[in-house]
């Protein structure tokens, strides 16, 4: 479904107040995760509104959630793409009781898929994962922020991911869903205007 009366959707300031602000105590997660991958700051707050707004007037792939108490929520999820990177961002709407527009609450973040992570690339953990040791099968947890390799691809929706001590030696290796990967970058990308 559509995003009910998207032509008139208000952003208000959540983007640059919350999303994108390095000093909100909750929202400067959210500001690393826009500027480790798609390069995107306050400073370049532009490209990130015109994204959502474009993509709350064409996309079709909208989840209506229901009435929450103050109104009816919707959640969308959309791909963007700059020369930073690429992710897929998760945006929460509600059309507020005595309202017939969308707004976008303090709700946009990253969903943990980042489409650029390829074979042989380098990605940590967003959740712990309970597995059990490569050689010896004892159960161990692989924590939040645990570094693994990218050892094969499974449409983009999981990936086969070997978990290695200092030394090389595999502990582990299974498939981890997309949306609990984050890509690990060793060089910084320029930020554009």
């Amino acid at each position: 479904m559509k995003l009910p009366n998207a032509n008139r959707a208000d952003l208000g300031t959540k983007i640059e107040d919350y999303s994108l602000n390095f000093r909100h105590r909750k929202g400067q997660h959210k500001a690393r995760v826009f500027l480790s991958m798609l390069g995107i700051s306050l400073e370049n707050a532009a490209l990130l509104r015109r994204a959502v707004l474009e993509a709350a007037n064409t996309s079709n792939d909208v989840e209506p959630r229901g009435d929450n108490g103050f109104g009816e929520v919707f959640v969308m999820r959309f791909a963007m793409n700059t020369a930073a990177g690429s992710a897929l961002v998760l945006t929460a709407w509600i059309i507020r009781h005595g309202e017939d527009f969308p707004r976008l609450p303090p709700a946009i973040s990253f969903e943990a898929v980042k489409t650029e992570i390829q074979m042989h690339d380098l990605v940590a953990l967003l959740d712990e994962v309970p597995t059990r040791h490569f050689a010896t099968g004892a159960p161990l947890t692989l924590r939040r922020g645990q570094i693994g390799t990218v050892i094969m691809t499974y449409d983009g929706s999981a990936f086969e991911v070997e978990f290695s001590d200092a030394q090389g030696r595999a502990f582990a290796m299974l498939p981890i869903p997309a949306e609990t990967l984050i890509l690990l970058h060793d060089a910084p990308v320029a930020i554009t205007a």
